[in-house]
């Protein structure tokens, strides 16, 4: 007997109690739905990169994207006259981390389209990402994709 009237208390305060009449419903201000809008669109990252293999050059045949990435721009890197990651980005893995990172962080603004559908992504980061090409300390990534978002390449700038 006890069950049937919690039933049916909570049947009515389900049916009656939550409901709204139109004078005391309150629309949401554009105001509000604006910071909405930018909310939800900071929540899906503009640019999700993809891994895959690119030919370069420099490495003699095909090699995966964080593969040219470790070897030319590590922090021991035998390459002159490129930007290097800081030791803290060791692993082939914290650097593809960085990278994923810094698309998920990057607006509109970061994002520069080019030829062909690339796009050449620069964003600043909160941590020192390395040493840019002139071998001062810097907190900028750049990244380079083709036109499906696979990642080309990624340096400290």
């Amino acid at each position: 007997m006890k069950n049937i009237l919690l039933y049916f208390s909570l049947s009515f305060l389900l049916i009656f109690g939550c409901k709204q009449s139109k004078s005391n419903a309150q629309e949401p201000s554009n105001d509000s739905k604006k910071k909405q809008d930018r909310n939800e669109q900071t929540a899906q990252s503009l640019i999700e990169p993809k891994w895959g293999a690119h030919f370069y050059k420099a490495h003699n045949g095909k090699t995966e994207a964080i593969e040219h990435i470790w070897l030319r721009h590590n922090f021991n890197s035998t390459y002159d006259n490129v930007s290097r990651f800081a030791k803290s980005y060791s692993t082939q893995q914290s650097i593809k981390n960085l990278i994923i990172e810094a698309c998920e962080k990057a607006t509109e603004n970061d994002i520069q389209d080019e030829a062909g559908g690339q796009k050449t992504v620069t964003v600043t980061m909160k941590k020192p990402t390395g040493l840019s090409q002139k071998g001062k300390p810097t907190n900028k990534i750049r990244i380079h994709l083709d036109k499906k978002d696979f990642v080309k390449t990624a340096y400290p700038y």
